[in-house]
């Protein structure tokens, strides 16, 4: 999506899976915790998908790519966080800028 100024915004989808299934506890520790952790790296948004009883990708929306950057070391620390404080183990992510958007 294209804001004002011409810069397009850029998009990170990080795979995840769990050891256990996905439970209301650990829906409220992403909530509480790693939301705002992730929107203060400087996100529009972020979004917890659940794609199959032990498997997530998170979705992170940023302004643009350059923001998208400075934050990736800081993701990382938050991903390691994830890591220590869930059943989740982190599979890959796709970073891409975003072209179209309704």
């Amino acid at each position: 999506m294209q804001l004002k100024g011409g810069v397009l915004m850029f998009c990170v989808i990080s795979q995840w899976t769990a050891t256990e299934d996905l439970t209301d506890e650990l829906e409220e520790t992403v909530r509480s915790a790693f939301v705002p952790g992730i929107m203060a790296l400087g996100a529009v948004s972020v979004h917890f998908v659940e794609t199959d009883q032990r498997s997530m990708q998170v979705v992170t929306v940023y302004p643009d790519e350059e923001t998208a950057n400075v934050a990736r070391e800081k993701q990382e620390a938050i991903r390691a966080q994830a890591v220590n404080q869930m059943p989740v183990q982190y599979v890959g992510e796709v970073r891409g800028r975003v072209f179209a958007n309704g």
